[in-house]
């Protein structure tokens, strides 16, 4: 580890704090507006492992807000474009692409031997297919969303709740409103994304407690962030079973 380029983290968090990201592996679902700075931010701060999911490629409309795509990358992988401009940023770290999308079946494989899971998709159903299986393999995970003007990160685990007990099922299709429909601020998902990125970095290195039983919101036309408690629900079916 080049304790030079960590400085002025190491004065943060301490040589443990940075042997503790060295050390973790964190699996990130979504190479898209969130994911792109989550990913990166991880990465310059040194967390050992990064798995990224995504089975898409870049278009034109995702330029104004996935970070880590420019206008030469259109119709490319994200995973492989992502994983090599996160290697330019720092070559001492492992980046695992993989172009597919998670579902039930590949879902246990994909999250097992990793430290946390970032789900930062907009499909509402990988939400609830990670949410399942961090809760039986008792990984720790967190949410993260934006939509219009407004974005909401929570930290779940099985001893605290899960997104099944705020939610316990998706509403119907008709009812979700999505990016394409509503819109997405691009500036926006960089706030929600790099303090997703701190956030996950806190908790690997042992400080989770700050961020147990809250959805935090941000909302940019005030620009405030709240943090609403939740109760792990005994009845749920994802983590109380």
């Amino acid at each position: 580890m080049n304790d030079d380029r960590y400085d002025r983290q190491i004065k943060v968090i301490g040589n443990e704090g940075q042997r503790k990201l060295k050390k973790s592996s964190v699996l990130i679902v979504g190479c898209g507006g969130l994911g792109c700075p989550i990913s990166l931010y991880l990465s310059t701060a040194g967390v050992g492992k990064i798995t990224l999911i995504d089975d898409d490629v870049i278009s034109l409309s995702n330029l104004h807000r996935q970070i880590l795509f420019g206008e030469n990358d259109i119709g490319m992988l994200k995973v492989d474009v992502a994983k090599r401009q996160l290697l330019k940023l720092n070559s001492d770290i492992e980046i695992i692409s993989i172009n597919d999308r998670v579902n039930i079946n590949n879902v246990e494989g994909y999250i097992d031997n990793h430290d946390i899971v970032i789900v930062g998709c907009d499909n509402l159903e990988t939400r609830y297919i990670a949410n399942d299986a961090c809760c039986k393999m008792h990984i720790p995970y967190i949410n993260a969303s934006v939509l219009g003007d407004e974005g909401s990160i929570t930290y779940f685990d099985i001893d605290n709740g899960c997104y099944r007990c705020i939610f316990p099922s998706a509403p119907k299709d008709k009812l979700i409103p999505s990016p394409v429909d509503i819109g997405v601020l691009g500036p926006l998902v960089g706030v929600i994304g790099t303090t997703t990125a701190t956030m996950a970095i806190e908790i690997l290195i042992g400080n989770k407690l700050k961020y147990i039983n809250k959805i935090f919101t941000f909302d940019s036309l005030t620009l405030s962030m709240k943090g609403y408690p939740f109760s792990k629900n005994e009845y749920c079916c994802g983590c109380s079973i």
